[in-house]
């Protein structure tokens, strides 16, 4: 194994699968790659809530450029800074990268494109029921990535 992909949302599954990938990566000596897949729908209404209520008559959220840069500077300082905190130290390096679009579709290119052998990842846990419903990025991930996929629960 040489390269882990690492996809996160920031959430208690993601940090465990994030623990989980640095384990494995000192065990191979693999390099790792930690992904936040934005989605475009996000930029606006985390732009609306970033301005508080009683300023909202008067708001210019400006062009979605710069909402774009600016959530992937908080994810930087946030998501992505806990994701490389929970894998801890590894020889070869952890790159952070943030792509935009649909979760499942972006991790699966990804992973394609730079020669992952493995992908890490965390599950919400979802009933059947709700994945059935609304579906799962780990599920769809599972099916359709052409490298090895590790669900940590």
């Amino acid at each position: 194994m040489q390269h882990i992909l690492v996809p996160t949302d920031g959430s208690e599954g993601s940090l465990k699968a994030a623990k989980l990938a640095g384990e494995l990566a000192r065990a191979t000596d693999a390099k790792v790659t930690v992904l936040l897949v934005h989605d475009e729908k996000s930029i606006i209404a985390d732009a609306w809530n970033a301005v508080p209520p009683a300023a909202r008559n008067n708001v210019d959220l400006g062009p979605a450029g710069a909402a774009r840069a600016a959530l992937e500077d908080n994810a930087l300082a946030t998501q992505l800074h806990e994701t490389r905190v929970a894998i801890g130290d590894v020889a070869k390096g952890i790159a952070l990268e943030q792509l935009w679009g649909h979760a499942a579709t972006e991790i699966c290119s990804f992973a394609a494109a730079n020669n992952a052998d493995l992908i890490v990842m965390g599950s919400h846990g979802r009933s059947a029921l709700t994945r059935a419903l609304l579906g799962s990025v780990s599920h769809a991930v599972v099916n359709s990535a052409g490298c090895a996929v590790t669900i940590a629960r």
